[in-house]
């Protein structure tokens, strides 16, 4: 079995609260895009799990497709082993959700391959224990993320052709950003205006993560000179991405970071039925 796992973007981010567990709660607007990582899996006569890579760090205990799939190894107790090879495009700690996109593709390629039988509710919740944002791609294409970003809406999807996306070869991890982070009032209100208009692009983490992170600044910076209607950084970063009227601004734009060393990407967002045809047997 062959799934492709897309990334997403956060076209909106709000912290709006903090718990006594420490936990942020979190308003945002998810889209995915169609950069992805591929992962193929096959059975085996062996119950063990085997977990490949392009990348040699991604070959780890630590990995969330290998922590999901021994959960439900664990759990199910499946007669036969798997053996998983995962193709890493998605740069890493880079706030398009690579990691999240490969635990629920994960859970939901098992799923089938070891006849499990969970239900679509099930397997957000499993993977929910794994990741706050690894529900969402149980879903797709636009949807607002509440609570811990676990609990999803899906709204109309909102169609951008010309994506830009810019990372400066550096990872930020969720931990650190929210930990850069000075809690701010509750913003229920505007985020609820927010999510009903045109105007939702606005990422809560952004300033401060650019106070550390002064790459980010200048990224967002000339990608407004390069002529995006929009820059924003994407979740707690260190992805930025910029929203252009045509593909040859985006163009021109991509030429100049690729001399900067930078990593780059030009992608568009993904519709829901679009999303939904990632399985591919």
């Amino acid at each position: 079995m062959l799934i492709n796992s897309f990334a997403k973007i956060n076209l909106f981010l709000e912290v709006v609260g903090l718990q006594s567990n420490n936990y942020h709660e979190i308003d945002t607007v998810f889209g995915s895009i169609d950069l992805c990582d591929t992962l193929r899996f096959a059975l085996t006569k062996k119950p063990s799990i085997k977990l490949l890579s392009n990348l040699p760090e991604m070959v780890s205990e630590s990995n969330l497709v290998y922590k999901v799939a021994k959960y439900l190894a664990d759990l199910y107790c499946p007669k036969h082993g798997i053996e998983i090879h995962l193709e890493k495009r998605i740069p890493i700690a880079a706030g398009l959700g690579g990691g999240s996109s490969n635990a629920a593709a994960t859970i939901q390629a098992l799923n089938i391959l070891w006849d499990i039988g969970l239900n679509l509710e099930e397997m957000m919740s499993i993977g929910a224990k794994y990741g706050s944002d690894i529900p969402y791609f149980f879903i797709g294409g636009t949807a607002r993320g509440t609570g811990y970003g676990s609990t999803i809406q899906p709204l109309e999807d909102i169609v951008l052709d010309n994506i830009l996306l810019v990372n400066p070869n550096i990872g930020i991890s969720s931990k650190e950003a929210y930990t850069l982070y000075d809690l701010q009032k509750d913003n229920n209100e505007r985020t609820e205006q927010m999510v009903h208009s045109s105007h939702i692009y606005y990422n809560g983490l952004e300033s401060v993560v650019e106070q550390k992170y002064e790459d980010i600044r200048v990224i967002n910076e000339n990608l407004r000179f390069m002529g995006a209607d929009v820059s924003m950084m994407s979740g707690s970063g260190s992805t930025c991405f910029g929203i252009f009227k045509n593909s040859e601004k985006m163009g021109i734009s991509q030429e100049f970071f690729n001399t900067k060393g930078y990593w780059t990407e030009c992608t568009k967002t993904t519709t829901r039925e679009e999303y939904k045809r990632c399985f591919q047997s």
